[in-house]
């Protein structure tokens, strides 16, 4: 048997989801995969700049014909996260994007 709920009653997304878990803080994670084109690199820095986003960490590792970069980044909402990652698989040259979200303990 279903029951409708109506719109008004469904939950709403939590834009900032540290306090659900005390002593943890929430980072991302985006992997860009190109190919061997560095141009990619320097333009993903330079979307990123343009966002006045704070890299914690940045690797770019060959595979084959192919390049990942590895971008970890926090302090931001997973909205943001997720939008950062739609502006940086639309950069031309980037064959996909994901992104991962992490709660990782705090120091």
């Amino acid at each position: 048997m279903h029951q409708a709920i109506p719109v008004s009653s469904s939950p709403t997304v939590c834009e900032d989801l540290s306090h659900c878990l005390p002593g943890f803080t929430l980072t991302h994670t985006v992997h860009l995969v190109s190919g061997l084109d560095l141009g990619v690199v320097s333009t993903a820095a330079g979307v990123l700049d343009g966002e006045q986003v704070v890299v914690d960490r940045w690797a770019v590792t060959r595979f084959g014909d192919v390049l990942e970069q590895k971008i970890v980044f926090g302090d931001m909402t997973e909205r943001r996260a997720a939008r950062l990652r739609e502006q940086l698989a639309a950069v031309d040259g980037v064959l996909r994007a994901k992104i991962e979200h992490h709660f990782v303990r705090a120091r």
